[in-house]
């Protein structure tokens, strides 16, 4: 933002997404409308609480309707995923984490993206970036792909979508007996920590995710942004994602070269800012939240792939500490916010909270 002082943020306010109503939402909120103009969310994640599926006209009015079910098994490698592996090669374990929702507009079918990590949920076979059997960080992350045609009530698994160029394993910790494995001093940690965008001026949909560089010897953690895109007609399916490297959205998602678009943020999500006229982004600032400072920061963009710096916006705000920060309109349109707009924020298995965001008048001052 040219002028980020100038912006309003109100708030917080409570939202139905709490812990009391059985949501520990861990990463940004997956949501959008159906053909009849309903709000679904997916929301929890598999780790603590459960995914549940939320409806009604509003974000303020939106209820339980069930809790998701999965067509397939999560957990122990061999057999979580029907037994598969991921792109890179070794066997997919571990749980998800819903990051976006995209509704077919012609079928009606429900398109999940999940974030997926390799040392929770997998038992004896979780592994770190050090050591295997243990969960916790720092671990391996993949981008993941789920189709409902019961709106949410159960989910099969199509395949996974988006994996970094580096491999997911070290020659410290390797996997299923796999050769190889990243040896440097910094260790990308995969791709993970997304949000989906559908764009309202092409016709795709657009993954922005967060690949995290971690140091061997614990050093301070460097986040990057990087983004794929799928045709809308594909749906999202496995095989159909370009990442942006220098040449354009020409790599393949999985394993393809990726040249990054955003430094020190993570988490990103993107809409289309009608009162700016062009994409708003926001994440977080990993240093800020170190520190205890409001992590909320934006950045613009004319093309989605060259963005303006990520500028704190209110980093005197503790409580916009925060790592995950979800956009929504305030008339609740879904990926296309004007001047006044809803952010939905909360850390690690908090209560989701609502902050009001007023940006200036004169878009030329945002």
């Amino acid at each position: 933002m040219r002028n980020p002082a100038a912006v309003e943020i109100t708030g917080p306010e409570p939202t139905v997404f709490s812990n009391a109503a059985g949501v520990y939402q861990d990463g940004v909120l997956a949501f959008d409308r159906d053909p009849a103009g309903l709000l679904w969310a997916v929301v929890g994640h598999e780790n603590l609480g459960g995914m549940s599926v939320w409806a009604g006209p509003e974000i303020f009015s939106v209820e339980r309707r069930y809790y998701s079910r999965f067509s397939f098994d999560t957990g122990a490698a061999g057999h979580a995923f029907g037994g598969s592996r991921y792109p890179d090669g070794p066997r997919a374990r571990g749980f998800l984490w819903p990051c976006g929702l995209y509704i077919d507009p012609s079928s009606g079918a429900f398109h999940l993206f999940v974030h997926n990590e390799t040392a929770w949920g997998a038992g004896e076979t979780a592994y770190t970036i050090h050591e295997a059997g243990v969960e916790g960080e720092p671990d391996f992350r993949h981008i993941g792909k789920l189709t409902s045609h019961d709106q949410g009530r159960t989910w099969d698994f199509d395949g996974w979508i988006i994996t970094s160029s580096f491999p997911s394993w070290t020659v410290h910790c390797r996997p299923d007996g796999l050769p190889g494995g990243q040896s440097g001093s910094v260790v990308s940690l995969g791709a993970g920590d997304l949000s989906v965008f559908a764009n309202p001026h092409d016709d795709y949909l657009y993954i922005f995710y967060t690949q995290i560089f971690h140091p061997l010897d614990d050093g301070e953690l460097i986040d990057r942004i990087y983004v794929a895109r799928s045709p809308k007609r594909s749906r999202g399916a496995p095989g159909s994602w370009r990442k942006y490297s220098e040449q354009g959205f020409v790599t393949d998602g999985n394993g393809g070269g990726e040249t990054q678009i955003v430094t020190t943020a993570a988490v990103p999500y993107v809409t289309w800012n009608t009162h700016l006229g062009c994409y708003l982004m926001t994440s977080y600032n990993r240093p800020a939240w170190t520190d205890g400072r409001g992590t909320l920061q934006f950045a613009c963009s004319d093309d989605l792939v060259s963005w303006t710096s990520p500028a704190l916006v209110c980093p005197g705000r503790q409580e916009l500490s925060l790592p995950y920060f979800t956009q929504m309109g305030a008339d609740g349109a879904v990926g296309v916010p004007g001047r006044e707009f809803l952010i939905l924020a909360e850390s690690n298995g908090t209560d989701v909270l609502q902050f009001s965001v007023c940006l200036p008048p004169d878009s030329e001052e945002a």
